[in-house]
């Protein structure tokens, strides 16, 4: 599933069968490549966020939850972890680990199930999620062509 597809869609907590917020962006770790987490448009301030190992599922339709006591303030989560908002790679240049520049992150094809990452997507490429090495505040490093 391309991340773009999954924008607004809307999380439900299965314990209330209520939504409790829309997917607005996630984030990325590396080695392999995987969705760390769902940051979240919540009512009320701020953005909240998802741990991946806390989704219990990923429709077509929306996203379920156990309960929305799993989702946590972004406020709370440091720059280290994974699910940290500048972990977000949409928007972000792709450089090699040689410091080639292979353009702007403009999506992510994802597993929904097991939130593999399979492609990081460029204006020009496909760059497969086994090469992403690092995501962080201001670029994507994925591993040089051999």
């Amino acid at each position: 599933m391309l991340f773009t597809k999954a924008l607004g869609k809307a999380v439900m907590d299965l314990s209330t069968a209520e939504t409790v917020g829309t997917v607005a962006a996630c984030t990325v770790a590396p080695s392999p490549a995987r969705i760390a987490g769902l940051r979240l448009k919540t009512r009320g301030r701020g953005h909240h966020t998802l741990d991946w190992q806390d989704v219990q599922s990923f429709g077509p339709d929306a996203v379920a939850v156990e309960e929305a006591g799993r989702i946590r303030d972004e406020k709370n989560i440091g720059p280290d972890s994974h699910t940290h908002a500048a972990h977000d790679p949409i928007g972000k240049a792709v450089l090699t680990d040689t410091g080639l520049n292979k353009g702007t992150v403009i999506d992510v094809d994802f597993d929904e199930r097991s939130g593999r990452v399979r492609h990081v997507l460029t204006e020009e490429e496909q760059i497969p999620g086994d090469e992403v090495l690092g995501v962080g505040g201001y670029a994507v490093v994925v591993a040089a062509p051999q």
